[in-house]
This record gives C-alpha cells, sequence and structure tokens, in this order.
C-alpha cells in the first residue's frame, strides 16, 4: 500500500501548511512543462510520480480522510519478520563474527560459493579479548555507530571552513562581521570610508560554504540541523545583495536578479528540516521570509500570501519568537498592497521584548524608520 506521508516527504505529524508546501514542491518539481524533450520512459515515470503525488495530496490534504487514512495505518497489522541473512548459526558466539568490510564485488555477481559473514580466527579472537580485558559477547570489533559516518563528515567540513576562514584573516585582509542567518538591515548611520566588497566578492563569499552544507545535508538527511544550516547559507548568499539594492548599482541588482532562485533552494532546505521538526518556529520563519522576498523579486504574490501564511504559523507556534515577529512583517510589507499598519505592529512588539536578541531589535528598528516614512 502506498506510503502517502513517504510519498510527500514529510513526517507523519506535520501540519496541513506543511504538507501543502510539500506538495506544490513535488507537484512544481514534475512539472510536464520541465520535461519536455526528455526520453519518453522519463515522461512515463514522471507521469507516474505526479499521479502518487496527488493521491497522496487528496488524502492528507483533507482533515477528515487524513484521520481516517492513520486510523487505517495504525490498525495495519505488521509486517511478517524478515528472514534471517545468510550466514552462520546463531549458536556461533558473536565474538567470532568478522564485521571487518567485505571486499568488493567490482560490479560482478559473487560466486556462489562466496561466504557473506566469515569467522575470526579463535586464537585472534582470545587474542581481541584479552587485549581488551572484557568477556565476549559484546560489542563485535569493527561494528560502526550509525551516526559516525555522518558525524565525520560534518567534523571534517566544519574543519575545512574553519581552516579556510583561519586563512583567510592571517593572510587577507578583514572581512566585515559575519551577519547572523536571516534578513539584514545595513546601518546607515555606518562610518564612511572603509573599503567596500566588490560584487563579485560579495556574490562568492558564502560558495564553499554552501558546497560541504550541502554535502552534509545529504549524508544526514534525517538530521533537521543539517538542513537548517544549509537553508541559511542559502538565504545569505542572496541576503547580502538583497541589503544593497536600495544603492542602485547595477551590477548588484543585476547580480540580485540572476540568484532570486536561490531563495526557493533555501526554501526547499528548511521545508526538509520542517518535515522532521515541524515545530521549528525559526526555521519556519525564515522560509516565510525566503518566499516573501522571492515573490517581490519575480512579482508573484501567490509566494508572499505563501510567506505570509508561513510566518503567521510560526507565530502561532511561538508568538514571541523575534524572528517570526520580524519575518511577518517584511512579508506584510512586501505585499501587494502592502499591509504596512501591521508590518509596524510586528516589528514594535520585537522592540520593545526584554529577551529580545540585539541584532534583530536594531533590525526591526531600521524597519520602522524605512516605512515610517
Amino acid at each position: 500500500m502506498q506510503d502517502y506521508y513517504e510519498t510527500l516527504q514529510v513526517h507523519p505529524k506535520a501540519d496541513a501548511e506543511t504538507i501543502r508546501a510539500a506538495y506544490e514542491r513535488l507537484r512544481e518539481r514534475y512539472s510536464p512543462a520541465k520535461l519536455e524533450g526528455v526520453a519518453e520512459e522519463l515522461q512515463v515515470l514522471a507521469r507516474r510520480q505526479r499521479d502518487e503525488i496527488e493521491r497522496a495530496y487528496t488524502v492528507l490534504g483533507d482533515v477528515t480522510r487524513r484521520v481516517g487514512y492513520d486510523a487505517e495505518v495504525a490498525n495495519r497489522p505488521p509486517l511478517p519478520a524478515a528472514a534471517p541473512p545468510p550466514g552462520p548459526s546463531s549458536d556461533v558466539d558473536d565474538e567470532r563474527l568478522d564485521y571487518r568490510p567485505l571486499p568488493p564485488a567490482r560490479r560482478q555477481e559473487r560466486d556462489t560459493s562466496f561466504n557473506p559473514q566469515p569467522l575470526l580466527p579463535q586464537q585472534q579472537v582470545r587474542a581481541s579479548n584479552a587485549a581488551r580485558n572484557r568477556p565476549a559477547g559484546r560489542t563485535p570489533e569493527g561494528v560502526r555507530p550509525l551516526w559516525l559516518v555522518p558525524a565525520m563528515i560534518v567534523a571534517g567540513a566544519t574543519f575545512v571552513i574553519v581552516l579556510v576562514t583561519l586563512l583567510t584573516t592571517m593572510l587577507g585582509p578583514q572581512p566585515p562581521a559575519a551577519q547572523p542567518s536571516g534578513p539584514q538591515v545595513l546601518d546607515p548611520n555606518a562610518p564612511t570610508g572603509v573599503p567596500t566588497m566588490g560584487v563579485a566578492e560579495i556574490s562568492g563569499q558564502f560558495e564553499a560554504q554552501i558546497v560541504a552544507a550541502k554535502q552534509v545535508a545529504n549524508a544526514a538527511p534525517t538530521n533537521p540541523q543539517a538542513w537548517i544550516e544549509l537553508g541559511n547559507l542559502l538565504y545569505d548568499s542572496v541576503v547580502v545583495l538583497h541589503e544593497r539594492l536600495d544603492r542602485g548599482d547595477e551590477a548588484v541588482q543585476a547580480a540580485y536578479v540572476a540568484r532570486l532562485p536561490r531563495w526557493l533552494e533555501a526554501v526547499d532546505a528548511y521545508s526538509k528540516a520542517l518535515a522532521i521538526a515541524p515545530t521549528n518556529a525559526v526555521a519556519r520563519a525564515d522560509l516565510a521570509t525566503s518566499l516573501c522576498y522571492y515573490g517581490q523579486g519575480v512579482q508573484d504574490q501567490s509566494y508572499v500570501q505563501r510567506g505570509i501564511a508561513a510566518a503567521e504559523q510560526a507565530l502561532k507556534d511561538r508568538p514571541e519568537e523575534g524572528r517570526a515577529l520580524l519575518s511577518a512583517g517584511i512579508c506584510y510589507a512586501v505585499a501587494d498592497p502592502p499591509q504596512t499598519s501591521q508590518a509596524l505592529a510586528q516589528w514594535q512588539k520585537l522592540v520593545v521584548q526584554p529577551n529580545a536578541e540585539p541584532t534583530l531589535v536594531f533590525q526591526a528598528r531600521q524597519l520602522i524608520q524605512k516605512y515610517s516614512r
């Protein structure tokens, strides 16, 4: 039976907005317009996938049908236990199992006499037990925790990023202070005469980190924080251009237009995080701002309305979350027609919060000053 949650790539506890966003993203991904000119067999597979997506959303997008489907899944009898893999009998001490990687098959079918679970020599087992000073029958040598490979990848990527940052700091000019993830606003009272980065430097400063973050997220697809970090880097790589649009620099404007699709890449990364952690209000707020900025850039209010809905959901989940207040105000401000009074109300709430993040308060004040003129 088709698993509708798996088809839409959402968690069984995902809310209605998350399910709708996942459906729209997948429907756009398999749009017939994007498959023009490809092989017929690929078009057949895409049509089949679209049909499955439509069936899944027909059920999960309807509250009543979804409740019935969840009840059916809960009452479904468990699958029969899988047959044990071929190997030594259960009476063999697990300490003798050789868990080292098997030799590569080199894209060839293994011989029927090949033993997929060899045993260690008894002498080697006794020596290993003595070295560890523990009885046999515990953790077999060579078994690696499931989290070890993703953790090693994360550690390696972090080391590379830190090393590059350190070398840049020591050997090159001092870069401007890094901004936190989320909408950034330049300080109009900042001192002048300080050398600024060119468009190429602005555009390229996040690229290596984005490549590393994509590798980490793909290696640990069930880790919501990995997708959030990727979304943050994609977000920041566009917002550094967006915040300079008011200066009238044609090169910046051209670079921003070329990078507009990256807002949707950030939306996709945040959506994957929310499919795993649906109540993460900060990720939902940044997803909302990404949608609204993209809708503003391509002059498509449907994206802005989706962003407003996501921001309001973030506020519903956590009414005092500063990022959600800031994002909701931005989405109200870029709507057509602008909902300026609602935007100012959200930013005012943020400014008066006693424990609000100072950077967010600064941004809110700048936006209040800009939209109160």
